[in-house]
């Protein structure tokens, strides 16, 4: 799908879309939103609006932003440019699977934009995708739990293309993924203490990372 395709998708085809692995995501980043007790949220994505629903009728303010216009967000907004109006505003910004559509180059322009809009001692909550192999399994007690190996050991296929082609499958409609075979963890990890977050803390999840990181 080329870029301004997907930046135009009406907001059934969002929906369209939801499976298994967006509402496994969606529970991780409910719980954590309602655990951090924000009144003010700025979603940066809005998507197929699931998050939204859920986390509406516990804050007293949901603003959204996208550059989709089509998903009628309160600020359609690049989100590697600034909105200065919007400077401390919020008490928690959820992005998920969002950062990944701009080069890596432009990550730590957009992760700046973002820590301006929280409050000091706000919260983010990021997922970006991971590119490895994953299996889902439950504990004894009916806990989920994510195993995953790096890509390129299940399947022959896979195998062929990250060792003897040397080059990793991501999305078409991504940049870049974590695992990518040029992106790491620990390059995105840099981008956000660069950009003044801190307590940051991180979950695997199936096919994302799950970052918890505060504003100082």
């Amino acid at each position: 799908m080329q870029a301004q395709e997907q930046f135009s998708c009406s907001l059934r085809e969002h929906v369209d879309k939801l499976d298994f692995l967006n509402w496994y995501r969606f529970f991780f980043i409910f719980k954590a939103a309602l655990a951090a007790r924000p009144e003010t949220v700025l979603e940066i994505g809005a998507g197929s609006g699931v998050v939204k629903s859920c986390l509406l009728p516990h804050v007293k303010e949901y603003r959204t932003m996208d550059v989709n216009k089509n998903l009628a967000p309160d600020f359609l907004q690049d989100v590697r440019e600034a909105r200065p109006e919007l400077d401390g505003k919020f008490d928690l910004v959820i992005i998920a699977d969002v950062l990944e559509h701009i080069p890596f180059a432009d990550l730590p322009r957009a992760l700046e934009a973002i820590r301006s809009y929280l409050k000091p001692g706000g919260t983010l909550l990021a997922t970006i995708p991971h590119r490895r192999s994953y299996f889902l399994f439950m504990t004894p007690n009916y806990v989920p739990r994510v195993a995953a190996v790096p890509t390129g050991f299940l399947s022959f296929g896979s195998f062929y293309r990250r060792f003897i082609k040397r080059k990793i499958w991501i999305d078409p409609d991504h940049c870049w993924e974590i695992g990518d075979g040029h992106i790491k963890r620990g390059d995105v990890e840099n981008a956000i203490d660069a950009a003044g977050f801190t307590a940051r803390s991180r979950k695997s999840l199936l096919y994302v990372d799950f970052w918890i990181v505060k504003k100082p």
